[in-house]
């Protein structure tokens, strides 16, 4: 294996991200802690909540 030149620019890993669905994130320090093994595997992850769907929850009227 060679070593990297001082200037060299490494790119680091990927980090893991989650997407889970409105049932998994009700309680998102469970979700968490579920995920936590895989996250500390790299130091770090990204969770992306579930949308919000407005025309579901009424708050937007599609009647004029």
């Amino acid at each position: 294996m060679t070593q990297p030149r001082p200037n060299e620019f490494i790119a680091p890993p990927e980090c893991p991200v989650f997407e889970p669905s409105w049932e998994e994130f009700a309680d998102p320090f469970a979700y968490i802690n579920k995920i936590r093994p895989i996250a500390e595997k790299t130091g770090i992850c990204k969770v992306r909540p579930p949308k919000v769907s407005f025309f579901n929850k009424g708050i937007i009227s599609t009647s004029s």
